[in-house]
């Protein structure tokens, strides 16, 4: 897009948005701070598509008819401020080349996700380019400025990870091992100031879901003894029938945190230090779970990395895998699940350097 296009995009605009107007100033103002976002299609009769987006904060989408004044020092998403297609570029694939085309452009530059304000009737569209809506009361004022069927919504990126070959041997390795991990894990709950976080978030005596639950030490005994019902799960039965021999009260499930469906809901649900052994697909899938089996108002505490990528440890002389997305993606899939952020640390030093996400579940 050049400035000699800016006529022919607002008349476009006009024609296509009739119900949205913005300043020709608006779309003046993200070529200059922006031009890599600002394109054109050219159809044998003229421009017959556009599309205006640059990089920004993720849940931050600016008003209609805003201008921006500066883009972020450190952005967190890449916004799609609108694109349009006159009807003899509909159906085409038009549409769905063009954000393909931004998808690869975020990509190499280094975001992880694109976000948008999805109107007139638009949702189905961006789902199949692979957005989610995203609800947060954060974002209700901006949105009331759009419409009342605007919906914010958000599709991840990134490169392929999760592909070592460790990611298919976590279950196997803690089976291996279980005797040597319930005595290296230790009775020493040094994660106390979370889970007194964790216990605040929920209902007083609420049931707890403990997803990789291990040998139920320390983790689930002191949930026991704070008076609340546990159902653990664990994909090592060695270390499931520690638990039974420990806790024989409570619930406890051999099986695969990815395939869990209890057709019930709890109060607090726990994923410490099992969520991350988990690939960025696999974890991304969870969030289902999560909300499958949350109460409303439920706490939800899971463990992650400080950012996007693979780590590869080491345990009883095997590499252990770990992998994590970054902040922004968690946050954009707690907020489209029904979760709202309640406390997030990287790196937490008085916690053993772990990166700690605790959440609450929407009523609404």
């Amino acid at each position: 897009m050049s400035i000699a296009d800016l006529p022919a995009v607002n008349a476009l605009a006009s024609r296509i948005h009739p119900a949205y107007p913005e300043d020709d100033a608006v779309f003046a103002e993200r070529l200059r701070l922006y031009p890599a976002g600002c394109r054109v299609l050219e159809g044998e009769h003229g421009l017959v598509a556009y599309v205006i987006s640059h990089p920004w904060q993720h849940l931050q989408p600016p008003s209609l008819n805003a201008l921006l004044g500066a883009l972020p020092p450190e952005p967190s998403t890449f916004y799609i401020h609108d694109l349009a297609l006159a009807p003899e570029a509909q159906g085409t694939g038009a549409g769905a080349g063009i954000v393909g085309l931004l998808a690869d452009h975020a990509s190499a530059s280094g975001l992880s996700s694109m976000s948008l304000i999805a109107v007139n009737g638009s949702a189905g569209f961006w789902q199949r380019q692979g957005f989610q809506a995203v609800q947060d009361r954060r974002l209700d004022a901006k949105l009331r400025s759009y419409g009342d069927d605007a919906r914010y919504m958000v599709r991840t990126l990134g490169p392929v990870i999760g592909s070592h070959p460790s990611s298919h041997e976590i279950s196997a390795l803690y089976e291996r091992h279980a005797t040597a991990f319930d005595r290296d894990r230790g009775k020493r709950l040094v994660e106390r100031a979370w889970f007194e976080q964790f216990r605040q978030v929920m209902t007083e005596g609420a049931d707890v879901l403990d997803l990789g639950c291990g040998s139920g030490e320390p983790v689930a005994r002191y949930l026991v003894e704070k008076g609340h019902r546990v159902t653990g799960v664990d994909s090592s039965p060695t270390l499931i029938g520690l638990c039974r021999l420990r806790f024989p009260n409570q619930t406890w499930i051999a099986g695969d945190m990815r395939d869990v469906s209890l057709s019930r809901r709890f109060g607090g649900i726990v994923a410490w230090n099992s969520f991350f052994h988990l690939t960025p697909d696999d974890q991304r899938r969870m969030f289902a779970i999560f909300r499958d089996h949350a109460e409303p108002e439920a706490a939800l505490m899971f463990t992650s990395g400080p950012g996007a990528g693979e780590a590869i440890g080491a345990y009883q002389g095997e590499a252990l895998y770990h992998a994590s997305l970054d902040t922004a993606e968690y946050q954009a899939l707690l907020a489209a699940h029904g979760f709202s952020v309640v406390h997030h640390v990287v790196e937490d030093q008085d916690c053993g350097g772990l990166t700690v996400w605790l959440a609450r579940k929407r009523t609404g």
